[in-house]
């Protein structure tokens, strides 16, 4: 377990710094252009390459994960590194280009590191619980990382912060560079990108557990994707919060979260017990949605804990799930066919939460979390919607992989 364990912190470490990038970015664009759409716009130029993720699936499939995952840290170092010199020479389009250019290498590290090298890092028997650490461990990360990124902000400068951030990168990459080599599967390395595609596709939509599992988070994501603004809007504009307030509130959001990421193992697993976890956990973040409902403040700010406490379990079941259902051979397409549809909801919430926010009279607090409220019970019963009679016919015909590379058709268990 340790090269999991140096793997996992090694990329807390790039989480922490990733903090780094989304606060220092939009302030030196407002430093160097005076443009606060400039400052909008590049969390989307990060996030737009998400739209792009299945055509980077059957490059995932084809090599190592990994060296694509060393290489996606290294690229994501070397981009971020270019941020400032570009911004001191009022290169702006090569900004938002580097910026697109780490979204898709971040990308191929997340799939590559969460469902290639975690499974073969981790003995089968414990997966669950390496994947539970490896979230909380993440998450404790996004926590601390905001403050260490204001105080280095005020202290340095954006600059020096952004050159800090392509540092953990290169930090995360060498760590991975040292871990012990893990058998690897035969690639189809004469196919064509459109086969692999077409075959990924093929796949995912016979899986009808994997069609549910995207519907359901992708749905909670339609209205929670940009719950944490949203309670931040209303905070300052109908509550009177202070910014020290709200920033506790949301904090406090960020550690429940780990905390459920850290006991989401408590579900035994086995045969029919993951769809049970998964349900379980969009179950607590369904209730916490009901209380944002209230209208009051400290009841709103517990359920938005409460729903964040879910949350963490759901990251993680769900990531759980994906690696025992999901074969090797198929993780890198699939994976990023579900990471588009997930990913894809967030800023349609932020679009959908922005027009309910805004509404006023008597009900507007009600009006303003209503969203949430009704894709998560949406999604729990989405969930649990009677299953197909039929196994799916891919899993019958493709061999599972085991995490130390054997082939095995008791894999699930």
């Amino acid at each position: 377990m340790r090269p999991f364990w140096l793997l996992t912190w090694a990329t807390a470490l790039s989480m922490a710094g990733n903090t780094f990038l989304y606060l220092a970015v939009p302030w030196a664009l407002i430093q160097a252009t005076g443009s606060t759409l400039l400052a909008v716009l590049s969390m989307a130029a990060q996030t737009a390459p998400y739209l792009a993720a299945p055509f980077l699936g059957p490059l995932i499939d084809r090599h190592d994960n990994r060296r694509l995952f060393i290489a996606g840290e290294l690229v994501q170092g070397v981009c971020v590194a270019l941020i400032p010199p570009l911004l001191a020479i009022g290169q702006i389009a090569l900004v938002f280009t580097s910026l697109c250019v780490m979204g898709l290498a971040k990308v191929v590290s997340d799939v590559a590191g969460d469902y290639g090298l975690i499974p073969a890092l981790v003995p089968p028997e414990r997966l669950e619980q390496a994947t539970s650490r490896f979230n909380s461990v993440q998450l404790v990360a996004r926590f601390a990382g905001p403050a260490l990124a204001g105080l280095t902000i005020a202290a340095a400068g954006p600059g020096v912060a952004l050159e800090i951030d392509a540092a953990t990168f290169l930090v995360t990459a060498v760590t991975a560079f040292f871990l012990p080599k893990v058998a690897r599967q035969a690639r189809k390395a004469g196919a064509s990108v459109g086969t692999l595609l077409r075959e990924g596709i093929v796949y995912f939509r016979s899986r009808p557990d994997l069609l549910r599992l995207t519907g359901a988070v992708a749905l909670y994501n339609l209205g929670a994707g940009a719950l944490e603004p949203t309670l931040l809007t209303v905070g300052t504009g109908r509550w009177h919060w202070s910014s020290a307030a709200l920033g506790m509130a949301v904090s406090c959001g960020a550690v429940a979260a780990a905390l459920g990421a850290w006991v989401s193992p408590m579900v035994p697993a086995g045969e029919g017990r993951r769809r049970l976890r998964v349900g379980v956990w969009l179950g607590v973040a369904a209730l916490g949605s009901l209380g944002l409902l209230t209208g009051e403040p400290l009841a709103v700010v517990a359920s938005f804990c409460l729903l964040c406490f879910g949350e963490g379990g759901v990251n993680t079941t769900t990531m759980s799930y994906r690696q025992h259902e999901i074969p090797a051979e198929f993780s890198g397409r699939v994976n990023t066919l579900i990471r588009m549809f997930v990913t894809g909801a967030v800023p349609v919430s932020s679009l959908l939460l922005g027009l309910t926010v805004g509404l006023t009279g008597p009900f507007g607090s009600l009006l303003a979390f209503l969203p949430v409220t009704a894709t998560a019970v949406l999604a729990v019963l989405l969930w649990f919607a009677p299953a197909r009679s039929r196994r799916e016919p891919a899993r019958q015909n493709a061999p599972l992989v085991t995490a130390n590379g054997d082939r095995s058709p008791t894999r699930n268990g």
